[in-house]
Parts: C-alpha cells; sequence; structure tokens
C-alpha cells in the first residue's frame, strides 16, 4: 500500500473532533475506518489489518500498569487496533498477545460508551435490585474476552452484565495461537479479532427494546481497554493490569474511559472488494 503522511492524517482527523481534544483520561486516540468490502475476516489472522496505518495502533510498550509493576515486554506484550465500518454498523477489534505464562485465567475485558455520555454504568451505591437489573451495564458496556482460549469462567467472549449482548450474533470472533497452546503455563502468542454491535443503550430483555449505536465520522467515543496478566496465582494479578489509557475505575464509571476518535477513510485505500480475494487486493499495494 502507499505510505501516508500520518502526521497530516492526525491533523486532518483532529480536526473533525467534535469534542475535546484529550479524553476523560489520557491523550485521544483513534478508530480506523474499514472502507466497504474491506471489513477483517474473524479468523484470527491480523493480514486483514496490513494496511491500518501506526497512529492506529495501540502497542504494548505503551500501555499504563494498574498495579505498578514494571514494563516487561517479555513478561507481556500486546498489539491492539480498534476499527468500525459505517457499511456494516459493527465495532473491529484486532490484537496480538504474548504472555510468558498463559493459562486459562487471564482476565481480559474492554468497557465502551459509544454515545460518549459518561458517568456510572454499573456499581450504583444505594440502588435497588430493580435499578441494578435494568441499568447496569445499559448505557456503557463492559466485555470480557478470552479468545482464542476457553475461559475457566466458561466463555470466550461475554458481556459482563447482559448475557445476550456477548455473544452471536451481537459479538463474533476468530482466534489462533501463533506459539504454545493454553494452560501450558509457558509463553504463548496468540491473535484474536473480534466485532461487536455498538449499543447506545442495552435492554435486559433483548435487542428490540434496546438503541443500537450509528456511526458519525469524526464523532468521538469513549473506549477503556485492559489486560490483566495472570501468572502463577490464578486468582490474582500477579505481575500487572495493563490498560490503554490508565483509568482506575473503568470497569464501572465511563469518565475513566478515554476518548477515541472515528477517523475518516485513510486515502489509497481500496474500496470494494467484490470478486477479488484479499491476497490479490494486498499484492496490488505498492510502497513508496
Amino acid at each position: 500500500m502507499k505510505k501516508h503522511n500520518l502526521v497530516a492524517v492526525a491533523l486532518v482527523i483532529a480536526a473533525m473532533a467534535t469534542g475535546s481534544a484529550f479524553g476523560h483520561v489520557g491523550e485521544q486516540k483513534y478508530m480506523f475506518q474499514f472502507p466497504a468490502g474491506l471489513e477483517p475476516t474473524l479468523d484470527g489472522d491480523l493480514s486483514d489489518w496490513d494496511f491500518v496505518p501506526e497512529v492506529y495502533r495501540n502497542r504494548g510498550a505503551d500501555l499504563f500498569n494498574q498495579f505498578g509493576a514494571p514494563l516487561d515486554l517479555a513478561d507481556f506484550n500486546s498489539l491492539t487496533i480498534w476499527g468500525y465500518s459505517p457499511t456494516t454498523g459493527l465495532a473491529y477489534f484486532g490484537y496480538w498477545v504474548a504472555d510468558d505464562h498463559i493459562n486459562d485465567t487471564e482476565k481480559w475485558s474492554t468497557t465502551t460508551d459509544w454515545d460518549h455520555s459518561g458517568g456510572l454504568f454499573s456499581n450504583f451505591p444505594d440502588a435497588s435490585d430493580e435499578f441494578n437489573a435494568r441499568w447496569k451495564g445499559s448505557q456503557a458496556q463492559r466485555y470480557d474476552y478470552s479468545a482464542p482460549v476457553f475461559s475457566s469462567s466458561s466463555y470466550y467472549t461475554r458481556n459482563n452484565h447482559t448475557a445476550w449482548a456477548g455473544v452471536t450474533p451481537y459479538v463474533e470472533w476468530g482466534g489462533q495461537f501463533l506459539k504454545g497452546d493454553v494452560n501450558t503455563h509457558e509463553p504463548a502468542e496468540m491473535q484474536g479479532e473480534i466485532s461487536m454491535l455498538p449499543f447506545d443503550e442495552i435492554h435486559p430483555d433483548g435487542i428490540d427494546l434496546s438503541t443500537v449505536h450509528v456511526w458519525t465520522e469524526g464523532e468521538i467515543v469513549g473506549i477503556e481497554t485492559n489486560w490483566g496478566d495472570k501468572d502463577v496465582d490464578a486468582g490474582a494479578y500477579d505481575d500487572a493490569y495493563w490498560s490503554h489509557f490508565g483509568g482506575e475505575g473503568a470497569s464501572y464509571n465511563a469518565d475513566k474511559f478515554g476518548d477515541v476518535l472515528l477517523a475518516p477513510v485513510e486515502p489509497g485505500l481500496p474500496t470494494a472488494v467484490t470478486s477479488s480475494t484479499w491476497g490479490q487486493i494486498k499484492s496490488s499495494f505498492t510502497m513508496e
């Protein structure tokens, strides 16, 4: 593909922002817009994301540690990319993880506030059982994901508060091990891809009573992504609890998320993939 001037791209999308230049927590990040037909195939092969520029890539070296452990990329490392498609209406999340002690108790999660309304969405003080049943995880959401590992808590993906919203067709995934395997307690590398239907409000009784978010290019959404690294002790975060923005309390308060801007389509990308294979498309890219 053609290389782009990422500084210029960043200036363009920053100028389009409909909110603050900085997030609730940390510096603003960007969400890649997939052109129609170039959305990733959920098979755990991140070659679908090869053309995504560096400005959208969130690397392990830039993560925040909530428990104070020093950065050690030999212990845990990751790459995370967020994308969206106005055509499919879905959010896409691609990741690579390298862990020196993989097991099925790792706790990885992402929290989303697509309409950027902020505030508490869980742990409501003094709320009634009825209030919690209706509103916990409704106006912002927490998703746990373990794929391609099947978690000891019996999920590949789940919505932490509303079961129906965390499984197919609302959340789908593909993943693969590049090295090692689960519960070997040895080094492993894996890749995963997740699509999710974004909600402004989830109703516990189902999709018909819920409000789906509609993407608007240039808007700011709220996201936090966390990587809990459990090594020897399956009940504790032995080494660290890594996050993209460092927002402590992001599991229940959307004010602790970071701001992520929905970027315009990058110049120079293909716009359709009717009968072409992905390999044919990638072979048509040129480097400058």
